[in-house]
């Protein structure tokens, strides 16, 4: 008989528990010591900041290139030879490394290796204390042990390593690069209009933007995420698929390519309490700081401008969440909304209030013309830059672009009268031969064929219900960290799971009704469980994600 295969997936790419992302909980333990061993700081070698202003002053008006806060120092400096170790009587230790770079507003890190044991914690903080990031676990251990830390306020950084008497010695870090931050884009200068925010005519995500969006407005604002690439930043939005899985799916220009994607860091929900909308007067600053590290390239094309990833570093049920629907129809809209960090600012939205036009045009520094929704002018609010990659949406609140570039820019409290570009979502969906320049395997894996898909919570309230009566079931068990392969065919099944790179990581033949495959020692990530049916060839491939440590 032919295989049928049928895939239901519980739970799958369930978003991560309170220690599966970066938890802002806990301190480091040299805080609790009053006796600890002296440590001289590294101290980092200036630039010429002037020259990197000057290039900035040309480069900001240019929404096809990333927007940059923060220029790269290379270092080589970790466990084996630099910083000191503290050890107690119970085996337990730590290391701390110090960090001086006269000057910076802020400083992140990449680590070129980061791979530490379960119970092992690194913390980053400042000289005074006043700004805490950690702890960061094993669930950010990646094949290519690679990390990109989220920013601490000011121009003296500590990092210290917790590394309990069980798993000693089996932690491996080291720093290649320190990013300076010489325009702050953290909480501390927002608000004080410093160099690199945005403009006055820019609206708050929480100011109005018409009855008719303002409620999908409130939930597609909880998808939208600022990204930090090493030393520059743009927009991107969590984005929905076909399963409705909250597989963490993360949409974005393909233009936004400093640094790998592996070491990318994300922030969630920064949103004003307190909007200022389309005024001089300042934003009140968000408190939250829901933040997470490491992504993978999933597919890009600069026919379109876009990039999908999948965010490797864990997603808080905590943060309320939203994943934006879309619309791979070339239908024109006749209105579009934007949410987006522009200049690296507190969340923003922008409408415009005419059908757009689809036109294909050049845009800065993308190598050809992209096919593009074009935003003729503004009539609210403004992108600028820092908000490239922030998604476009239709009346239904549907993804159908994300920003490439353009012209358009405040002029005061109002904008310029300049367009922006948009490269279209229905080009993105099924262009070029693989599934690496297009959409549509990603989002609609189980080809349903679906042209329009709705926001999460919105398919979440009318779900669709698996087909029964199928001979092959593969689902995968968030919660217990264990993918089940249930046979009820007359038939050997051979399976093979490989991991985000290619790598075999298991394999097997099932003969009987089940076979339960314990994922729990897998690094966190994505995996491929492909299954054959011996008898006659039939194959099918299935993604999961192993996103929580037990």
């Amino acid at each position: 008989m032919i295989l049928k295969f049928k895939l239901i997936v519980l739970g799958l790419l369930c978003v991560l528990g309170a220690s599966a992302q970066v938890s802002n909980e806990g301190v480091p333990v040299s805080w609790g010591l009053q006796k600890k061993k002296s440590i001289v700081p590294m101290l980092i070698k200036k630039v010429d900041l002037a020259k990197i202003k000057a290039e900035d002053a040309k480069n900001d008006i240019d929404k096809s290139m990333p927007w940059r806060f923060g220029y790269e120092v290379n270092v080589n400096f970790g466990l084996k030879n630099s910083g000191v170790w503290d050890e107690f009587p119970n085996g337990d230790r730590i290391w701390r490394i110090n960090f001086i770079s006269e000057g910076a507003k802020t400083m992140n890190f990449i680590f070129d290796t980061y791979k530490i044991p379960r119970g092992a914690t690194v913390y980053l903080y400042n000289n005074d204390r006043s700004d805490l990031l950690g702890a960061y676990t094993n669930i950010f251990n990646r094949p290519d042990e690679m990390l990109g830390t989220w920013l601490v306020q000011g121009d003296n950084v500590w990092i210290e390593y917790f590394e309990p008497a069980s798993v000693a010695g089996q932690g491996e870090l080291n720093i290649s690069k320190l990013i300076h931050g010489y325009r702050s884009i953290t909480d501390a200068e927002v608000n004080q209009k410093a160099l690199g925010s945005s403009g006055d005519c820019n609206q708050d995500v929480d100011c109005t933007v018409g009855a008719d969006f303002d409620p999908l407005k409130e939930k597609l604002k909880h998808s939208v995420a600022f990204i930090v690439m090493q030393g520059f930043v743009c927009t991107g939005t969590l984005i929905n698929n076909t399963s409705n899985d909250k597989a963490p799916y993360f949409l974005t220009a393909n233009h936004c390519n400093a640094g790998a994607e592996s070491t990318w860091a994300f922030r969630f929900n920064w949103i004003s309490p307190d909007p200022s909308c389309g005024t001089t007067a300042n934003s009140t600053d968000a408190t939250v700081n829901q933040t997470t590290s490491g992504a993978t390239l999933l597919a890009s094309n600069p026919e379109s401008d876009f990039k999908l990833l999948n965010l490797d570093g864990g997603l808080d049920d905590s943060w309320e969440l939203e994943w934006a629907g879309w619309d791979r129809t070339s239908t024109a809209p006749e209105y579009a909304v934007g949410i987006h960090h522009p200049n690296a600012d507190i969340m923003k939205v922008c409408r415009e209030n005419n059908k757009l036009k689809n036109i294909k045009t050049s845009i800065g520094g993308i190598p050809i013309p992209v096919d593009s929704w074009e935003i003729a002018d503004w009539d609210l609010g403004v992108t600028e830059g820092g908000s490239s990659g922030s998604a476009l949406f239709n009346p239904e609140g549907r993804i159908v672009g994300q920003l490439s570039g353009g012209g358009a820019a405040c002029s005061g409290t109002t904008d310029n009268d300049l367009a922006d570009y948009y490269g279209r979502f229905n080009i993105s969906w099924n262009f070029g031969t693989t599934d690496a320049t297009r959409l549509s395997n990603w989002l609609d894996s189980a080809n349903t064929g679906r042209a329009t898909l709705n926001m999460l919570s919105q398919e979440k309230e009318n779900p669709t219900k698996p087909v029964d009566g199928e001979d092959v079931v593969v689902y995968f068990d968030a919660s217990k960290a264990v993918i089940t392969i249930s046979n009820s065919a007359v038939s050997i099944l051979d399976y093979i799971i490989y991991d985000i790179s290619g790598q075999q990581v298991d394999s097997g033949r099932l003969s009987n009704e089940k076979e339960e495959i314990n994922m729990v020692n897998r690094s966190a990530g994505m995996y491929f469980v492909y299954v054959t049916n011996t008898s006659n060839g039939a194959s099918f491939t299935k993604k999961i994600i192993v996103s929580q440590r037990f």
